[in-house]
């Protein structure tokens, strides 16, 4: 949850356009895919759960990462994403 906070807080500064709340909500769900797909978790209910808590617990990191700088590819890197880890990559 730390690294996710770390993403969240340290997207990519510089060229590009603000964050919306879509883009910040995109990078957590796609975070939270990963990390239930690395355990094995692939049942729909239980991945929307998992998210509806996420988003309750970092809310402020979420809230903090909108108007913070992102890039389509940046976006498109995290889309593509398979691991929390090359998610990392992307957002820094």
């Amino acid at each position: 949850m730390l690294k996710l906070a770390i993403a969240l807080s340290l997207v990519l500064v510089g060229c590009g356009r603000k964050a919306t709340q879509a883009d910040c909500d995109l990078i957590l769900d796609h975070y939270v895919e990963t990390q239930l797909r690395a355990m094995s978790i692939t049942d729909p209910a239980t991945i929307d759960k998992r998210k509806a808590e996420m988003r309750a617990d970092m809310k402020d990191e979420v809230r903090d990462c909108v108007g913070k700088r992102v890039t389509d590819g940046m976006l498109a890197c995290v889309k593509s994403a398979q691991t929390n880890a090359e998610i990392d990559k992307c957002t820094h």
